[in-house]
């Protein structure tokens, strides 16, 4: 699942649309190694931070026997350095076929695009 937040004057909405969907499109792009390493570094560090205190670890634990019947959480590390570009690429080709879900907030909602436009600019 890929989302994207993007916050700013509802002024200015038509040039936060266009930020938003050139982040996306990105994501179709074959990703340079040094920006994937470094993504894959910055969420191994996020996942080992998170599992620092004994009761996250031990709840952890428990999540991956009930959802997977093992221990998985300690292969974490070797699962996100397997990932490629193409895998995030594919990835992300299927989620833009689908019909986005969007959600927008303020008081100049009329000015942002419907929800057909933003999926005909994903395809």
């Amino acid at each position: 699942m890929f989302g994207i937040s993007v916050e700013g004057p509802g002024s200015h909405s038509a040039e936060l649309y266009s930020v938003l969907l050139d982040e996306f499109n990105r994501l179709k792009e074959p990703i340079h190694e040094q920006e994937l390493n470094r993504a894959k570094n910055i969420l191994k560090m996020n996942i080992l931070m998170s599992l620092e205190r004994a009761d996250d670890r031990l709840e952890e634990i428990a999540r991956n026997y009930m959802t997977f019947g093992n221990f998985t959480f300690h292969q974490y590390c070797d699962k996100i350095d397997a990932i490629t570009s193409d895998q995030i690429n594919r990835a992300a080709a299927i989620a833009f076929a689908g019909k986005p879900t969007m959600v927008v907030q303020g008081g100049a909602i009329n000015l942002v695009p419907t929800i057909t436009d933003v999926s005909r600019q994903l395809q």
